[in-house]
């Protein structure tokens, strides 16, 4: 994954970080300024601009297709007509006419920047989430809305790791095409295990309602992954399946996860994944719910039934 940042500095003596992380193999790519995402885009493999606001400046990012990769610019963009521009153009006339100028400019920048710091409180509210929930905004008028006016989309999980610490963000596009992100903090090692019990897989995706009107105001389930989740869910309980019982062939081991799945349904598959886990390292999935699963009497005749000649 290629990992690029700039340090800019603003006319005001502000120091900003920007950077960008950009996956080697699914083109992913996401944009970030002062531990703010400002851009997530999937699928990057040819060029692309970028451009977002920095406090009251036009930035761009230029992601730009090689023969061989890719290379990144950061650039403040001085030519287009933004209010940033229009001043820093009246800064300019400013020394060549009256002082009546100069104070209408210095006005301007008053207010441009309170507008900004307004703006930035606002998006970074909107952007924090619970360490437990991939939700926003959820207070309950907002979750009353989402039960009643709220529109479905599908939201992609992956791991970015940055020196020590992992985060998870995730995404997704609404239906008018409006690019959502957001991220929390994970432990820095070890299995990252969702709500719904199952270790995150880069790319897992699930189900998120939001609200058409504000799509900032949305909320994850993770008990509705999307098939190719739910089909990763089933190859590793069948890997599990097969390392703890060698003795079974593999046709034997993927019966028994398909015969979960079709039986018990797919959250029943995460007892398969930690069978081998003891109950006091796993209390919710472990070597006793996987025996309580295969053991339940009509269960364990089906599978004796059908998977006894793979």
């Amino acid at each position: 994954m290629a990992q690029v940042s700039w340090v800019y500095l603003d006319d005001f003596g502000g120091r900003h970080r920007i950077g960008l992380y950009h996956g080697d193999r699914t083109g992913h790519l996401l944009l970030h300024c002062d531990s703010l995402i400002v851009q997530v885009d999937f699928s990057v493999k040819e060029t692309r601009t970028y451009s977002f606001f920095v406090e009251d400046e036009l930035c761009e990012v230029s992601v730009v297709k090689e023969p061989q990769g890719f290379t990144y610019d950061f650039q403040v963009n001085k030519k287009l007509d933004t209010p940033r521009n229009r001043l820093r153009k009246s800064d300019e006339r400013r020394t060549r006419k009256q002082m009546a100028l100069l104070i209408s400019g210095l006005v301007i920048v008053v207010v441009a920047v309170v507008l900004g710091l307004r703006w930035w409180g606002r998006q970074h509210k909107s952007d924090q989430l619970a360490d437990t929930s991939l939700g926003s905004r959820l207070t309950p008028e907002n979750e009353r809305l989402l039960a009643v006016g709220g529109s479905s989309a599908v939201a992609q999980l992956f791991v970015v790791q940055e020196a020590l610490k992992r985060q998870v963000f995730y995404g997704f596009i609404t239906a008018n095409k409006v690019q959502i992100s957001g991220y929390f903090s994970v432990p820095d090692t070890g299995l990252i295990i969702l709500p719904n019990g199952f270790p995150l897989r880069d790319r897992d995706a699930f189900s998120v309602r939001y609200l058409p009107s504000d799509p900032g105001i949305h909320q994850v389930n993770f008990e509705e992954p999307d098939p190719e989740t739910i089909r990763g869910y089933l190859e590793q309980a069948s890997g599990a399946q097969a390392a703890a019982h060698p003795e079974a062939t593999p046709g034997h081991s993927r019966c028994v996860a398909e015969l979960v799945l079709r039986e018990k349904g797919w959250p029943f598959l995460v007892d398969l994944i930690f069978q081998s886990a003891p109950a006091e390292r796993n209390a919710q999935h472990n070597r006793d719910t996987y025996l309580r699963l295969v053991r339940e009497p009509e269960f364990h005749r089906i599978i004796q039934r059908e998977c006894w000649d793979r």
